[in-house]
């Protein structure tokens, strides 16, 4: 006879397995901060490879504002002004890396708590119905 509960339980399960266990288990083997810090790092060099990216695009769109700060060798001024507008960009887009895994943290570890609380209910029945067996 079929166990209507059991079924229930092992289709949620089967349901998170399917969807979005296997980041929320990545997720789930590490401390928040080291998870956070760990997507942090790679934030840090995303966010740089497009900060560049930026700069050749506008470099390229403004050529002629940049031949001219050549030209008046105003370059010290130009590298300062990147280098602040780098930090600035760097600083919003890794604060916004912080919250987005914190969140994304928080949230895979509620899921996975649901998770191991299905399987405990699940492991439960089969030792009940081991038990009216023996």
């Amino acid at each position: 006879m079929i166990n209507e509960e059991r079924v229930k339980e092992l289709c949620h399960m089967a349901v998170y397995d399917d969807h979005k266990s296997k980041a929320d288990c990545q997720m789930g083997q590490y401390y928040m901060w080291d998870y956070v810090s760990k997507e942090l790092v790679k934030s840090f060099f995303t966010g740089s490879i497009a900060f560049v990216l930026l700069v050749v695009l506008w470099g390229m769109s403004d050529v002629e504002t940049i031949t001219a700060v050549i030209n008046s060798l105003e370059i010290a001024d130009l590298a300062i002004r990147i280098g602040v507008l780098y930090i600035g960009f760097l600083a919003i887009y890794l604060f916004i890396t912080l919250l987005v895994y914190c969140f994304r943290y928080v949230y895979g570890r509620k899921k996975l708590r649901q998770y191991a609380g299905h399987l405990k209910k699940v492991q439960k029945m089969y030792q009940r119905e081991e038990k009216l067996k023996a």
